[in-house]
């Protein structure tokens, strides 16, 4: 059964609650780091992604010694708190999505 969209957001309170009590202003100026398989549809829900939150700077993009992983590092101007769960939200929704860091 597929968590409901209100579980989910639950699952980031301790990110909720840790932004909230760290960053003094915003904009905030956010990094985030998408890990997955080097495939083709990863790649391509990357590009979807890019797409749909046009505010995203693409700062590094890196594979894995073997080939196996494609990580991308984001910076986003991020202008609260819930802009930034969002991304987190959309990052777990990628075809062969393997971690955030």
């Amino acid at each position: 059964m597929k968590p409901s969209s209100k579980l989910r957001h639950l699952r980031y309170k301790a990110l909720r609650r840790s932004l909230q009590e760290t960053v003094a202003e915003w904009p905030y100026i956010y990094e985030h780091k998408i890990i997955g398989k080097n495939q083709d549809d990863f790649i391509e829900s990357l590009e979807n992604l890019e797409q749909t939150l046009p505010r995203l700077n693409k700062k590094t993009k890196n594979i894995s010694r073997n080939g196996t992983y494609l990580s991308i590092t984001y910076e986003l101007l991020a202008r609260d708190v819930d802009e930034i769960i969002g991304l987190w939200v959309a990052s777990e929704k990628l075809k062969n999505f393997v971690t955030v860091i």
